[in-house]
């Protein structure tokens, strides 16, 4: 038979009934380290000098007793199993024996009962003594929580325990038998009290007071059921430096993406949400800025400069802007992104450089782009609708600016990018045809004059060579000598002079 180690503390002054013990206890396969003792004193040295598994006393010495013995044993403050054998004693001396906590009393003539008792009571005292080193580590963790945290009971709203960050004085025992919102100065405190009835959820964004200034903190909390009884785990995440930075971004009009190395997102501010849609953390970033007419990849930033980048969001152009940074410990660097919507810019621009009725470029942006296009030579073309004057007079003003639009949609139908068509004043227009050589201007002007001869629109056109030592008056000049020949021979046709 395997043997059982025990230690035991024998409370017994008679030699032959302690014999009977231990030969009880060899029979049921324990193998016992006993300790025999017979008064007050000889207890209270055996307690402080070693562990015991149990006690077994009998009821009655000549100058101690098993009340007197479990007194001591309170008095020490150990869980030990505290069984009595005894002869034949009174049925009220029994519950008494119960009652004042002896884990079990036998009577000396049964003793095969000793070891059913001794082995339920050892067991019995190891799980109170792992429940209470699993609660003493439960508190200890409580305690040290980085987190203001506490254990709440729901139906009284008393704290049960709490962390030392709650304490306000670094005593958690201040915290106990208090309600939670007594301990913290809740702005709305029976939004926190709802809370805690309930025993689970979370109270976003919620301001307290710390020292007489405000902050802010996320409160969270869970239910735990122990024992019959219903508490709440209340956990404080104070959020004040975040909440005030994410009020300030979402402050911010522009829309902001914070881009993670890998290309996740790691925030969107409110225009952002408002620009793109539902953001969330960690998702992908390249199916949200990618764009065909853009390069892969356009937001990174793969200079040190990073000119502003024309993108379309939902119909509205957007200029994009990056910042390159490090978190703290990451090797790859990570981007900001700034859009900044420029819809009402790209209109003011567009109604500063072009003529409102055509479309077509106004005077002064042509004289401010005549240098560039110069340096690249080409050719210019003067265009003079004929008999404008008799269109306005004979069929109005709505019927020569229904001629004017509808002869310039013709003309930029055969114009290339690069050309510059702007309209100078009424109904003259000019044409600039960057880098082309008269002959291949001309060209162009021969489709032009053909779809507005279908038309039936009649126009008269000069057209000369642009010289990089050309100023806008001589090559003008030029083209208004040949404007006037097209005029004298007849209109409808272009002259190149």
């Amino acid at each position: 038979m395997t043997t059982r180690p025990v230690r035991l503390l024998l409370i017994e002054d008679s030699e032959r009934d302690a014999a009977h013990v231990l030969l009880s206890l060899r029979r049921g396969g324990w193998e016992p380290d006993v300790r025999r003792v017979e008064t007050r004193e000889e207890m209270a040295a055996a307690l402080s000098d070693g562990a015991w598994d149990a006690i077994v006393s009998d009821y009655a010495l000549p100058n101690f007793s098993a009340p007197a013995a479990l007194a001591i044993l309170r008095e020490s403050g150990l869980d030990i199993p505290f069984i009595v054998v005894t002869g034949a004693i009174g049925e009220d001396t029994a519950v008494r024996l119960m009652k004042s906590g002896v884990s079990d009393y036998l009577v000396k003539n049964r003793m095969s009962r000793l070891n059913v008792a001794l082995e339920r009571e050892i067991g019995q005292a190891r799980e109170r003594r792992a429940k209470r080193r699993a609660e003493s580590l439960f508190r200890a963790v409580l305690r040290a929580s980085p987190h203001p945290a506490a254990i709440v009971d729901r139906m009284t709203g008393l704290v049960i325990e709490a962390s030392n960050s709650l304490a306000r004085e670094g005593a958690a025992a201040f915290a106990r038998g208090k309600p939670f919102t007594e301990l913290v100065a809740f702005s709305l405190p029976d939004r926190i009290e709802q809370l805690i009835a309930r025993g689970t959820g979370k109270a976003m964004y919620t301001v307290y007071y710390a020292d007489g200034v405000g902050r802010v903190a996320n409160v969270r909390a869970y239910p735990v059921d122990h024992e019959g009884g219903s508490y709440a785990y209340v956990v404080m995440e104070d959020v004040t430096e975040q909440h005030y930075l994410k009020a300030a971004f979402d402050a911010i009009p522009d829309a902001v993406l914070v881009i993670g190395a890998d290309q996740r997102l790691l925030y969107g501010n409110r225009a952002a949400e408002e620009l793109f849609g539902e953001l969330f953390f960690g998702m992908e970033i390249t199916p949200l800025l990618a764009r065909p007419a853009l390069e892969p990849q356009w937001w990174l930033r793969r200079t040190t400069r990073f000119d502003e980048q024309r993108i379309v969001v939902r119909g509205e152009p957007h200029a994009a802007a990056s910042v390159v940074f490090r978190f703290a410990g990451e090797p790859e660097a990570s981007t900001i992104l700034t859009l900044r919507n420029i819809a009402e810019e790209e209109e003011l621009q567009h109604l500063a450089t072009h003529d409102a009725l055509t479309g077509a470029y106004n005077v002064r942006h042509f004289g401010e782009m005549f240098a560039r296009h110069r340096e690249e030579s080409g050719a210019l073309a003067l265009l003079d609708l004929d008999h404008f004057k008799r269109i306005n007079d004979e069929r109005g003003h709505a019927a020569g600016d229904a001629a004017l639009i509808t002869f310039s949609n013709l003309i930029r139908h055969h114009l290339r990018d690069a050309d510059l068509f702007a309209r100078l004043g009424g109904d003259e227009f000019a044409i600039i045809f960057r880098g082309l050589s008269l002959g291949a201007a001309t060209e162009i002007l021969d489709a032009i004059f053909t779809r507005l001869a279908r038309a039936s629109i009649s126009v008269s056109c000069g057209v000369t060579s642009l010289f990089p030592s050309d100023t806008i008056e001589s090559v003008r000049a030029r083209a208004d000598t040949a404007l006037y020949e097209a005029k004298r021979a007849g209109r409808g046709r272009w002259v190149s002079g």
